[in-house]
């Protein structure tokens, strides 16, 4: 693709005691196929070496590095780092990951192809520290095309880093709430305003560790608690469409009306009889066995986050 054919697009990266494996996600961005990039770069008052590490980078034009003056945690960096991009897209980065060098000429070739495209979205592969992947899961999950809210109530299959999205979502989607992920949120967004594709690639190689940043933040709560949270800010989302807005009203109020016993027999119900909708992120080749198991599942108190 041409470096001028399309427009820029800005990649937020965001980081916190990253120093481990921080040049190699950096890398594998500023040697992207794809030339018309920015790079922006927020350190959350690191205590490792990350910030020194990233400094190596700041001669480079195409990069924008800052520093919070204290830790104000993934969600909140996130936001203010979005503020700051100029990019016609706007492409989310981890701090850990590796990206495939042809990631972003993928994505905005997709992205490009319908205007009612609003959100773009490759493979992430998940793999260990520095061993091989594991690629097994992958084949259990529906990469995600369509633009259904409700098949994002009970959880968000789209990662940030894997995503590529039209500036023009931040004006709606921002601020990021504090008590939403960034990543659930901006899905949530893009299926009110237009449409969401899925690209049948591996575009990330997302690695997991000990110290994760995104994953050690988030709290261990109980999943009915993060539900009343998370969706009493989904069905407020303006534009939403009314049935979508009942639907999810509905399974709001039955996640407050949680009972003291570990188990909620109507929600169950519910979930049951709307599984198509609310599991349309699973893959089974025996769908009604899957269906009964999540909706035990996420009926049940002792469900995490």
């Amino acid at each position: 693709m041409s470096e001028n054919r399309s427009g820029l697009v800005s990649v937020v990266v965001c980081t916190y005691n990253g120093g481990l494996y921080i040049e190699e996600q950096i890398d594998s961005i500023l040697n992207q196929t794809y030339k018309a990039i920015e790079v922006i770069i927020a350190d959350d008052a690191s205590t490792d070496n990350t910030f020194e590490v990233l400094q190596r980078y700041a001669n480079d034009e195409r990069v924008l590095l800052y520093r919070n003056e204290r830790n104000v945690g993934y969600n909140v960096n996130f936001s203010k780092a979005c503020e700051k991009a100029q990019g016609t897209y706007i492409a989310i980065a981890d701090q850990d990951d590796i990206w495939e060098l042809g990631k972003i000429e993928l994505l905005v070739e997709a992205i490009e192809a319908d205007p009612t495209i609003v959100m773009v979205h490759g493979i992430s592969a998940r793999f260990e520290g520095n061993h091989a992947p594991h690629l097994r899961s992958l084949k259990y999950l529906n990469n995600y095309t369509g633009n259904d809210i409700r098949n994002f109530y009970l959880k968000n299959v789209i990662s940030g880093h894997s995503m590529l999205f039209r500036s023009d979502l931040l004006e709606k989607a921002l601020p990021f709430p504090a008590a939403v992920y960034y990543d659930w949120w901006l899905v949530a967004n893009a299926c009110v305003v237009g449409k969401i594709l899925a690209v049948d690639k591996i575009l990330v190689w997302h690695r997991m560790h000990a110290t994760n940043a995104t994953g050690a933040a988030k709290p261990k709560v109980n999943y009915y608690k993060q539900q009343q949270v998370t969706l009493s800010n989904l069905v407020e989302i303006k534009g939403i469409n009314g049935d979508a807005k009942a639907f999810g009203e509905k399974l709001l109020q039955l996640y407050r009306e949680f009972p003291e016993k570990r188990f909620s027999f109507p929600l169950f119900l519910f979930l049951l009889k709307h599984s198509a909708v609310v599991f349309a992120y699973k893959r089974r080749r025996f769908p009604s066995l899957s269906y009964f198991k999540y909706a035990y599942k996420f009926a049940h108190r002792k469900t995490l986050a």
